[in-house]
């Protein structure tokens, strides 16, 4: 005897996140069990797709609820509006009368029993030709009002920031979203302990430590990303060379510009275009610039440390007595007259308790960056970007005599030796409050900074105590180490 085909499967789409009290994914469901009680289906399987666009195929309850049809667990594929199953037209209706009528979307060969698919709204696919019909036209509907909305959307999110508006999403790294102050909508404006992370890294760029090192010590500041758990080269390079921090905005993929061609910066810039330039520029990649490691140091005074008997430095090792700063030229094959060793912990203690104070209580001034001709420059690799797109387009004899002008003149300006000029900057705290929020590879750098030599001297039998006396130090020139009592 026969099995009679009413075992049925319901598929649902919500556009928005739904919660469990949403009356419209609730709606749909009784409806869509009030047409199979009409029709004498036994619900088998619900498939719920909870705020997933219609534009893609592979949500998850979607090809679950193909998926009864194909492994023969269901017999009719029941769903409340046809034309919400997609947003693709024809590529997708194609695949789903395939499943309706048991083919392989490959070969064309029935490789599985054939199902009926029909919706709360009338359309049933045993209506035959008249189904295919409006099955076919309702989803190219549905495809084409997809396309208007995105057009719709493009065009208010450009109306938007013309005006300085933000449209909506995750704002940028250094920017947050906030009442906007000339009218109705939201507006970006800079977030203070962001931005000031942004130009602190974007300092340490153009002073030359390596990108690795910059990200150690933002992580270690606590100011997380966006979309990470914590910065690495990627993600610090984007913010840092990104048009954002400029205060600018991109509209797929083109720099919002102003009705004369000038690019627009509607929000608050958190760097220059002369540094956006320069760090681009110490970020390239060069096969001839010696590679940079960022290197974590083992200690703070790894190789600051230097033999009295050999012009070595002291290297970190371990023994059972503890960590100790040694020298190991002997073991290595070359001669050292007096080798000697040191308690790691014992002359940190000492070297930074002496340097903190002497200029613990000084201002510290941190190194700004600034480069000439960087602006034009910026500009003009925009306009060639924005010239070879349009010409990727369109070809026109204008397009390609106004980018032979742009080369030439980027030619020129690439020409010209950039003017580094580096000024110090106070940064409102003491030198003290500097290196004691600071990662070891900072205390040591600042610490490197102060001394021109640190020589350890042989040990005497004794107490286990520092002898002063074994530590000579050659502080560096104009630093204040006569304030020392």
């Amino acid at each position: 005897m026969q099995r009679k085909r009413n075992r049925g499967s319901l598929y649902v789409r919500l556009s928005m996140k739904a919660g469990e009290t949403n009356a419209s994914l609730e709606g749909m469901i009784s409806e869509l069990r009030e047409l199979c009680a009409k029709e004498g289906l036994e619900e088998v399987a619900l498939h719920v797709d909870d705020g997933l666009s219609g534009g893609f195929r592979d949500r998850p309850e979607f090809q679950a609820w193909i998926a009864d049809a194909r492994q023969e667990r269901a017999d009719v594929l029941v769903t409340p509006h046809v034309d919400r199953l997609t947003r693709e037209g024809l590529n997708v209706a194609a695949t789903l009368l395939d499943v309706v009528e048991g083919k392989d979307s490959l070969t064309g060969r029935v490789v599985h029993a054939p199902v009926r698919l029909m919706d709360a709204r009338g359309i049933d696919s045993t209506h035959g030709d008249a189904f295919r019909f409006r099955f076919v036209l309702q989803a190219e509907v549905a495809r084409s009002e997809r396309e208007r909305m995105r057009d719709r959307t493009r065009s208010s999110v450009r109306r938007l920031r013309r005006k300085g508006r933000w449209p909506g999403g995750t704002p940028p790294f250094g920017y947050q979203a906030v009442d906007n102050p000339d009218g109705p909508g939201k507006s970006l404006a800079v977030e203070p302990t962001e931005a000031k992370a942004i130009q602190e890294a974007a300092n340490r760029v153009l002073a030359g430590d390596p990108l690795t090192l910059v990200c150690r010590a933002l992580n270690h500041q606590g100011v997380k990303p966006r979309r990470a758990r914590e910065w690495s080269r990627v993600t610090l390079a984007k913010v840092l060379c990104g048009d954002a921090a400029l205060g600018r905005v991109t509209i797929n993929g083109e720099l919002l510009r102003d009705e004369d061609g000038e690019i627009m910066a509607p929000y608050g810039a958190i760097l220059t275009p002369e540094q956006s330039v320069a760090i681009r520029a110490a970020l390239k990649p060069d096969p001839t610039r010696p590679k940079a490691s960022g290197r974590h140091p083992a200690r703070i005074l790894s190789g600051l440390l230097f033999c009295v008997g050999c012009p070595n430095p002291l290297t970190v090792a371990r023994r059972k007595a503890g960590v100790v700063y040694r020298c190991q030229t002997r073991s290595q094959g070359g001669m050292c007259e007096q080798p000697v060793s040191v308690s790691a912990p014992m002359i940190e203690d000492h070297v930074t308790g002496l340097y903190l104070k002497a200029v613990g209580w000084l201002p510290y001034f941190r190194e700004e960056v600034r480069v000439s001709n960087a602006a034009e420059l910026s500009l003009i690799e925009s306009d060639i970007a924005d010239t070879l797109r349009e010409l990727a387009s369109s070809a026109t004899a204008e397009g390609f005599t106004r980018l032979q002008r742009l080369q030439e003149r980027r030619n020129r300006l690439t020409a010209e030796t950039p003017e580094r000029l580096v000024t110090l900057v106070d940064s409102g705290r003491t030198c003290e409050e500097v290196f004691r929020g600071a990662l070891v590879d900072d205390q040591r750098a600042m610490l490197d900074a102060a001394f021109v030599e640190i020589v350890i001297g042989p040990g005497r039998r004794g107490p286990k105590l520092l002898d002063p006396e074994r530590v000579h130090m050659l502080w560096t020139p104009d630093d204040p180490a006569d304030q020392v009592d």
